[in-house]
């Protein structure tokens, strides 16, 4: 029988300490007129996650080599 109270289990507790611990989240709006073109490439990844970490890591390596 699923847990009926609002007391989380010992499994999301442990999740939700490491996340404290080694996570950050990150929130962005964007306006669906002006980024219109950025929504429908987000739409098209598999991991929209994934497809920014790529860009930025990408970005972040030729701003190194451009140093």
């Amino acid at each position: 029988m699923p847990n009926q109270t609002n007391e989380p289990n010992a499994h999301s507790k442990s999740q939700a300490k490491y996340d404290k611990e080694h996570t950050t989240g990150f929130h962005m709006k964007l306006n669906n007129e002006s980024d219109a073109d950025i929504l429908e490439w987000l739409a098209q990844q598999d991991s929209k996650q994934g497809a920014i970490k790529k860009l930025i890591r990408e970005d972040i390596a030729r701003s190194s080599i451009s140093s």
